[in-house]
């Protein structure tokens, strides 16, 4: 089915009229009327006391002035619809491709998840949680320590050694330092890139069960 110009989902959500041609529109009635005025007034003066011609000139020249500045604003909204469409040609290439986010939630079919975790401050314990949708911990295991970004592959099973429903899990850290004392960590999750939704300003990309804007991407993992 053909996807007509008006149609809701236009291409980078685009406006084919634009705010500058409502604006040129309008213009060009306004300027249909003073000329009508105008026209009116020049019939109608006096031919003994005609009227100042200075104010109409200088609203001639505003008249100008606006539609110039309509004109640039149209040309400015051209290129900025085409740069949404070439920026769609872009995005296109990170389907089916692995990105990591700062987020720490994944989703777990049969193969499990990847996070990447770290602080900004050396850790002398750390203990990892996969935690379900439930909020229950499915597996846990102790994590590296130290300062610099780790990695965690967890490979979708319990603690029990079975095989973890399929779902969205999350990982949570506890983390301490030498003291005993409570770090705050930061965690990515790594997942594949499923849909980009290109109908507004920024492309928003489904990554697992996650839903982001294309500056939120930290990394793209391509050929995975």
């Amino acid at each position: 089915m053909d996807v007509g110009a008006n149609s809701l989902f236009s291409p980078a959500g685009t406006n084919p009229a634009g705010s500058a041609g409502n604006d040129a529109a309008k213009l060009a009635e306004d300027f249909d009327d003073f000329l009508t005025l105008l026209t009116t007034q020049l019939q109608n003066q006096d031919p003994l006391d005609p009227m100042d011609s200075g104010e109409f000139t200088q609203q001639l020249v505003a008249f100008t002035g606006v539609e110039q500045q309509i004109q640039a604003n149209q040309n400015l909204e051209t290129l900025a619809d085409l740069s949404r469409l070439n920026n769609i040609g872009n995005v296109a290439s990170y389907l089916g491709n692995e990105a990591l986010i700062e987020q720490p939630t994944g989703d777990h079919a049969t193969d499990g998840i990847t996070w990447k975790y770290g602080s900004d401050q050396p850790t002398d314990s750390v203990v990892l949680n996969v935690v379900d949708e439930n909020g229950s911990t499915v597996f846990q295991q102790t994590g590296e320590t130290g300062l610099g970004i780790k990695t965690f592959n967890w490979d979708g099973t319990t603690t029990s050694g079975s095989l973890a429903a399929p779902g969205n899990y999350t990982l949570e850290i506890a983390a301490l330092d030498n003291e005993g004392n409570s770090i705050s960590t930061n965690i990515a999750v790594q997942e594949t890139i499923t849909a980009v939704d290109t109908t507004g300003f920024e492309p928003i990309f489904t990554i697992g069960p996650n839903n982001v804007g294309q500056t939120d991407i930290l990394r793209l993992i391509y050929g995975r």
